[in-house]
């Protein structure tokens, strides 16, 4: 049995005091071994100091072997979650190849040593944060087969909200300071109302068969002058162009004609 034997492997470096000298340790281990460290085996025992490396990283696979325990989606969370809670290490790197489920069941991640968490999980994996000393949070996932149509890191593995609660003490998120995070989360949301409300001021009129959308004349691309420096001003006959192009200045775009991109 592949388990028992990575099992007993732990136990050797335990017992012989060699995992008490690592500063860092890597194991690769199949989702069913999370089942030899709930509270009611002895697993844990066996692997203890190595749960309190300087820096712990654990990659967790879904390829299923013969040899390998079939385990469900909900005996699996449960074990991770037990698993999560038992690492003592300053650094923790949790890497999850692939879940039981393509169903997305959210994970609730407990931790009272971990300051920095790296997590590097599928589209398909929700997880939500509690980590009382963590001051550093990173995620990535490869964004393959993601069920969304919106492929966003933030929503599909580890959404900003199920953090920011559960982690008092969190400074970096994502590789960004988190009084700066908030501040470009704040301006995101503001330029989507503007762009909405700009969007609304629009009007449509009918010339022939085809629709065409007026400019709004209140937003700030509306308000701008004319560059005179970018390729539509140069054509344009005023600044000596051909007129060919009939486009507006590249800087006087209108908010709510461009749909959100701008």
């Amino acid at each position: 049995d592949t388990n028992n034997y990575r099992l007993a492997f732990l136990a050797l470096l335990q017992s012989t005091g060699l995992l008490r000298q690592l500063t860092k340790l890597h194991i690769m281990m199949h989702q069913s071994f999370l089942q030899h460290l709930l509270p009611d085996n002895f697993g844990v025992h066996l692997m203890k100091d190595g749960l309190s490396v300087d820096m712990l990283v654990i990659t967790v696979s879904g390829e299923q072997s013969t040899k390998d325990i079939n385990v469900t989606a909900d005996e699996y969370g449960k074990g991770l979650e037990n698993f999560v809670s038992l690492v003592k290490s300053r650094k923790f790197v949790l890497n999850i190849c692939k879940e039981p489920s393509t169903k997305k069941i959210v994970k609730i991640l407990t931790n009272d040593y971990v300051e920095c968490f790296e997590l590097v999980a599928p589209c398909n994996f929700q997880a939500e944060l509690k980590m009382g000393q963590v001051k550093e949070v990173s995620v990535s996932t490869p964004g393959q087969n993601c069920s969304s149509p919106t492929h966003q890191l933030g929503k599909c593995v580890l959404d900003w909200r199920m953090v920011r609660d559960g982690c008092p003490g969190l400074k970096i998120f994502g590789g960004v300071g988190v009084k700066e995070f908030k501040e470009m989360r704040a301006r995101r949301k503001k330029e989507k109302e503007h762009m909405r409300k700009a969007s609304s001021r629009t009007k449509i009129i009918k010339v022939g068969k085809h629709k065409r959308r007026l400019r709004c004349g209140e937003c700030e691309g509306c308000k701008r002058a004319n560059c005179g420096a970018c390729r539509n001003c140069k054509d344009m006959r005023c600044f000596g162009g051909r007129g060919t192009r009939a486009q507006a200045c590249e800087g006087r775009k209108c908010m709510g004609m461009v749909g959100g991109k701008g």
